[in-house]
């Protein structure tokens, strides 16, 4: 029986070879892919069988080497950050290391910098950055999945002296991690056995959780908690299992004193280990908000917010407790500021329906139909927008519009009665939620 091979005895290059030889790739993919040779190919993969005394490529793939354990549940998503043919302009510089030291603020991140794009087959991501000089400089960023050629974004960046060097590196930031999100939940979604597990997981129930879907839930807390009990579980992990029992307690999916008591659990455990990291903290706001201490859920937010403004959903839930504890100003600013740094946000559902309500409770009826009417075709299940619209029209005294829209609000909800209407208005000022139901009830009383 052979011994196990040492990984010490293989170059870093016919490390990649191997790896890739592992995932079944013939010798002209791993040309492309490695940007070398066939010849240099079949070099790599003799010496590769004379260290590993074997004679093929499938004897090659199925022995194990002596340290090639699986990932921990512990391990940091790798991103290899390229940085190309960058000149010495010290904005462009600046813009570089400012993108870098945001996405450590996520505490998700082991980030290696390189001059050069080799050696990859390690890392989740690349983040490849390159630079064309001329009257504005303009820098090129593309993020790829650790060695593809296939690019999953990119973006280009104009740079001077005028910049704004940390609003752009912001904006960057937002958008660059928000693919790398959808690529994990697509590639859990598909069944991909990627490393590490914690990332895909987490962010396929992360996706699920702002669509609203309620039938992933099993899926969602099955995976999340069997993470969970492994050793050395990522933080990450805790936070987005919470976040999942938040979003089924507060969408009525499941029985709230029951999960309220597991998400406790969570929020304390996370607070005793490490009560200053982000994810700790915003599990400890989502408990607060679910038992009504939404002061104290408020200062666990902007500790988030003010320590990374790129922490999108830090300010999302921020503007939706302003917007229960009747802060509808503040609450509205903190969306606006939101979309200043990702435009991208005002077409959100998850967005644009807070963003409605505020100018609903403002009585800015015209901002807020315009605003539903783009949510209810986005997602038209949601019995928000149409709700909204139906009281905007009665105040405005548009009754055909107000007959349409709830036409069309009970198709989606053909078993919707009176009683609904307080759970879907709870937490809000007392006075302003009797006026909606006033005008609801007007609506949906049987005639």
């Amino acid at each position: 029986m052979r011994n196990p091979l040492l990984k010490q005895e293989l170059t870093a290059r016919q490390k990649e070879v191997l790896s890739l030889l592992r995932k079944g790739f013939t010798n002209s993919e791993i040309c492309k892919v490695l940007n070398i040779s066939e010849n240099t190919v079949k070099v790599h993969l003799s010496k590769i069988y004379k260290a590993m005394d074997v004679t093929n490529r499938t004897e090659a793939a199925s022995l194990e080497m002596e340290d090639e354990k699986p990932a921990e549940a512990s391990s940091e998503v790798k991103i290899l950050f390229v940085h190309k043919d960058i000149s010495d302009n010290p904005e462009m510089n600046r813009l570089c290391f400012t993108l870098i030291e945001n996405l450590h603020r996520f505490h998700l991140f082991h980030i290696q910098k390189s001059s050069e794009d080799t050696d990859s087959a390690n890392f989740t991501y690349r983040i490849v950055v390159t630079e064309t000089l001329g009257v504005k400089p303009t820098l090129y960023l593309s993020l790829y999945r650790r060695h593809s050629t296939d690019i999953l974004w990119t973006s280009s960046q104009k740079v001077d002296e005028s910049s704004d060097i940390e609003f752009l590196a912001s904006q960057i930031t937002i958008q660059l991690l928000r693919q790398q999100k959808i690529d994990a939940a697509k590639s859990f979604a598909l069944g991909e056995n990627a490393a590490p597990r914690w990332w895909f997981a987490c962010n396929y129930a992360d996706m699920k959780m702002d669509c609203r879907c309620q039938e992933s839930f099993d899926t969602c807390t099955q995976e999340l908690e069997a993470l969970c009990a492994e050793k050395n579980a990522h933080p990450y992990t805790a936070f987005m299992l919470a976040r999942v029992y938040y979003t089924a307690i507060t969408e009525s999916w499941i029985d709230p004193r029951a999960y309220t008591l597991k998400l406790q659990k969570l929020a304390c455990t996370a607070m005793r280990d490490n009560p200053y990291s982000c994810y700790s903290q915003f599990m400890m706001a989502f408990f607060n908000i679910l038992v009504g201490n939404k002061k104290d859920a408020i200062t666990y937010l902007m500790q988030i917010a003010d320590a990374n403004p790129q922490d999108v959903l830090a300010r999302r839930i921020l503007s939706q407790v302003y917007l229960l504890t009747g802060q509808e100003a503040k609450a509205l600013e903190l969306i606006n500021d939101s979309e200043r740094y990702a435009p991208d946000l005002a077409n959100d559902p998850n967005q644009v329906i807070p963003k409605a309500f505020i100018y609903l409770l403002l009585k800015k009826y015209d901002e807020c139909e315009n605003l539903v009417m783009q949510a209810a075709y986005i997602r038209p299940e949601s019995p928000y927008p149409r709700l909204f619209a139906i009281v905007c029209n009665v105040v405005k005294g548009n009754m055909a519009a107000v007959e349409m829209h709830k036409k069309e609000f009970l198709k989606y909800h053909p078993n919707f009665n009176l009683p609904d209407i307080l759970s879907l208005l709870k937490g809000i000022d007392p006075a302003k939620q009797q006026a909606l139901i006033s005008i609801m009830e007007s609506v949906f009383s049987p005639k």
